[in-house]
């Protein structure tokens, strides 16, 4: 018990240090005060973390919806923002009773990666901007616009601007991340890199004095709680607000979930209970939202994070968020020396992060169809916005497989021994195949024999049953001293059994009366 106690305390104490950077980070990405994206990692750790269904995942503020907070900010304004996630909560712990948790992972992985990489490559413009000291567009074509002018006035001409002073400590940050993920040395790598590069930045920063942009946190963290007001709940029915909160819901649940299937994957400790899972989230988001923080999901980076730490049960998620509060309780001040344009590298290289292209190139592999959704669900997700992109990714997944599921093979080969032609119908057939049926029966020869298999036809609708029926007591009375051989019976599988009767008892008939 000592022994699994001991794990968990320093399990946590790294997911803790994870966990700060990206907290404040996420905050500053979505244009609110630090103390949204910490509070709801708390709320996360600890709330969240007693009531999971997955007693390794590690829930907070993630960088998936950052796009879509940013939309709302823009569109409702802040205190609409706080109603939408309280909402959230109440629908998560509605669809969790209803035990509707299964269904938010029915969703194509071609969807989620190309909705990852569409965030993440969003993220990584946006973040880049503010990195070099400049101010972001809101879309994606005036972030591309702009990126190479940014760069250059952030190089050229080297006169010691806070252009220059921000960009040298960005890249300093990220710098920093990737060699020490590359130090060999186990003990020091379980440090987290992007801690060691916001401290990094944060003493250069502070040593040399630049006059960059820093957090401005004060004495007191909790003097930033904004609770929600009794007049915005008035706004509670409101149709957008609704539509908005099922957005996220939908985003942080399916996100969440998928989470939870790969820290299944990835411990023999971890069995999620699905609709539990989902109503701790639901606890976590509508407490999160009344306190004005961030919308929680579980979060993978976290999560694994806390895995390969040797964590054992939930107590490091929720001791995590204890040292979350300890912190912003005891020691804000130290929150005032970290620049800006390091939080904003860690997002750049998260951004990075997210654009998985080994997955990209899996599912390339797997399948071309899956690979196009990929790119459709991407792209739209730049050049619209987050909930568009999605729904045209589903879209297009949804008309794939009704391609797919409506599909029919027909198959002709000719026995000459048996002086015959067989057709193998495969896959599902309805009256929208029936024109292709129709030009592959009518071409058949009249002075052969003639085999139908159906054994693998999975379904055959009213519409080419009839005209099945038709073909082959048209054929029987033209073609005399010929086979035509329709196998109904594995037809009749796939169609009711009271219409098969009928074309039973009349395709007998009309063999007794050829013979």
């Amino acid at each position: 018990m000592i022994n699994v106690i001991k794990k968990d305390f320093l399990a946590s104490i790294i997911v803790f240090l994870i966990a700060l950077p990206l907290a404040i980070g996420i905050s500053i990405a979505c244009g609110l005060p630090i103390y949204s994206g910490i509070v709801s990692g708390i709320i996360g750790g600890i709330v969240v973390g007693m009531f999971s269904g997955n007693s390794l995942q590690v829930s907070g503020p993630a960088a998936g919806l950052i796009l879509i907070i940013v939309d709302i900010i823009n569109t409702h304004g802040l205190e609409q923002l706080f109603l939408i996630i309280f909402l959230v909560g109440l629908l998560q712990i509605t669809f969790g009773l209803l035990s509707f948790g299964k269904w938010f992972r029915a969703i194509s992985p071609a969807i989620i990666q190309g909705m990852l990489a569409g965030i993440g490559i969003s993220i990584f413009l946006s973040q880049f901007h503010i990195m070099l000291d400049s101010q972001p567009q809101n879309n994606f074509l005036g972030n591309i616009k702009d990126l190479l002018v940014i760069i250059y006035n952030s190089v050229l001409p080297l006169d010691g601007s806070r252009h220059h002073m921000a960009c040298m400590i960005g890249i300093l940050t990220i710098s920093m991340i990737l060699l020490w993920n590359l130090i060999p040395h186990k003990k020091l790598k379980a440090i987290p890199s992007a801690l060691v590069g916001v401290i990094t930045a944060s003493l250069v920063a502070n040593a040399a004095h630049l006059d960059i942009s820093y957090l401005q946190v004060g004495g007191n963290f909790w003097s930033n709680i904004n609770f929600i007001k009794p007049a915005d709940f008035m706004h509670i029915f409101n149709m957008s607000i609704i539509f908005n909160a099922i957005i996220i819901t939908f985003i942080a649940s399916a996100e969440t979930l998928l989470t939870s299937a790969a820290i299944d994957k990835m411990s023999d400790k971890s069995k999620t209970d699905y609709d539990k899972e989902i109503i701790a989230q639901g606890i976590g988001n509508s407490l999160s939202g009344f306190l004005g923080g961030l919308p929680i999901t579980g979060v993978i980076v976290r999560s694994a994070a806390n895995i390969n730490a040797g964590a054992q049960t939930r107590l490091s998620a929720v001791m995590h968020g204890v040292w979350l509060l300890v912190f912003v309780s005891i020691f804000p001040f130290i929150l005032d020396y970290i620049p800006i344009s390091s939080l904003a590298a860690i997002l750049v290289y998260t951004g990075y992060k997210l654009v998985d292209v080994d997955a990209a190139k899996h599912i390339f592999k797997l399948s071309r169809g899956e690979f196009l959704i990929y790119m459709i669900t991407l792209v739209s997700i730049l050049f619209t916005n987050l909930f568009e992109g999605i729904v045209i990714g589903f879209i297009c997944a949804f008309l794939k497989s009704a391609f797919k599921v409506l599909k029919v093979d027909i198959d002709k080969y000719y026995i000459e021994s048996e002086n015959r032609v067989v057709v193998k119908l495969h896959g599902n057939i309805t009256f929208l195949q029936l024109p292709t049926l129709i030009d592959a029966i009518e071409q058949l020869p009249k002075d052969k024999n003639i085999k139908l298999c159906t054994e693998r036809l999975h379904y055959i609708d009213h519409a080419c049953v009839d005209y099945l029926k038709s073909w082959e007591k048209e054929r029987l009375e033209i073609m005399k001293g010929y086979e035509i051989d329709v196998e109904w019976d594995e037809i009749s599988k796939t169609y009711p059994s009271f219409k098969w009767q009928l074309f039973h008892s009349e395709h007998d008939e009309d063999k007794k009366e050829n013979k």
